[in-house]
């Protein structure tokens, strides 16, 4: 599922996107969702990694998209960025928050699908990181897609991967920015799991892949939201 954040506040806009973007993805075959947003507040209000484009219109009421785009990357200095305005002089200036295009007004479904296959294959793209790491005097690289959590222990990290296990120097809070962006979320204090590989939860423990861990009392409210969230309701 392709998630993606559209902030505008013209009604007119809005339509026309969603209408321009359903015939993109319907032919495309790209499960997709919008969620729209009519203020630079409110989305960043509720921003949390949860989408891999963001479009936004830069004249905005209240705060503008500019500013917004500048918010958002002390925030996400990785997440899409697309604006959307009438002005291609105001788009330039997309460059100092790191912009991958823009398109102008008014939207056209020519213009929409000439940018996007390059903003698709971005996202692909960006869907895993490789995680290099030193064990045991031999060094690995693995997809985040193939961890199913990662461990501390003894000041030790220990990637539980499909491939097997392999531990490294290092802290929990430091791999747990680094993969943040990649749907990992901490059940307690000592695991940061994957969310892709959730399972289930049942009581304190939750299923990830072949593994089941314990929830810590603390975390379980955040963590069983973040799990919801990323399942889109569906836990």
């Amino acid at each position: 599922m392709l998630n993606i954040a559209l902030v505008e506040n013209d009604s007119d806009d809005v339509k026309a996107f969603c209408e321009i973007a359903d015939v993109f993805f319907n032919q495309q075959k790209i499960p997709y969702e919008i969620t729209v947003f009519n203020s630079a507040e409110s989305f960043l209000e509720t921003y949390n990694y949860q989408y891999q484009i963001i479009f936004m219109d830069i004249e905005l009421d209240g705060m503008n998209g500019m500013d917004a785009a500048h918010k958002l990357r002390e925030i996400d200095s990785n997440v899409i960025l697309i604006f959307l305005t009438n002005l291609a002089h105001y788009a330039i200036a997309g460059y100092e928050v790191n912009a991958l295009d823009y398109i102008l007004k008014p939207l056209s479904q020519t213009a929409f699908s000439l940018k996007m296959p390059k903003v698709v294959a971005l996202v692909k793209q960006q869907a895993n990181k490789n995680i290099t790491i030193v064990s045991k005097g031999e060094m690995h690289t693995f997809s985040t897609d193939k961890i199913y959590f990662v461990e501390i222990l003894s000041h030790r990290l220990y990637y539980h991967t499909m491939d097997g296990v392999f531990d490294t120097r290092g802290t929990i809070s430091e791999i747990e920015t680094t993969l943040y962006p990649y749907n990992f979320r901490r059940c307690n204090n000592s695991y940061l799991v994957n969310l892709k590989y959730v399972i289930s939860i049942e009581g304190n423990d939750v299923k990830v892949g072949p593994n089941i861990l314990p929830i810590s009392r603390p975390k379980k409210k955040t963590f069983i939201n973040e799990v919801t969230n990323y399942l889109g309701g569906q836990l």
